[in-house]
């Protein structure tokens, strides 16, 4: 289950995260575009919602939370 930060996140959050999040390790398999630009899609939640990195959340329900806030999610580059 994802950790109540992470599921109050809104759109507007991730875009702001998504402005200063900078990632320069291989890209993760779940991604998401936000203005046109990919991110690893459990990093950018986790960011987002100013939670640790050993959060609970899993890469599912950052994807879950991606989809339900509008946002394209991809699975090793392709969209999911």
């Amino acid at each position: 289950m994802a950790s109540a930060k992470v599921a109050a996140l809104a759109r507007q959050d991730i875009i702001k995260a998504a402005r200063t999040l900078t990632w320069s390790k291989r890209m993760t398999k779940w991604s998401v575009l936000v203005d046109r630009k990919e991110l690893p899609a459990r990093p950018l939640v986790l960011h987002a919602a100013c939670v640790p990195p050993n959060d609970a959340t899993n890469s599912h329900q950052a994807v879950a939370i991606l989809k339900d806030l509008g946002f394209e999610t991809r699975y090793e580059g392709k969209p999911a």
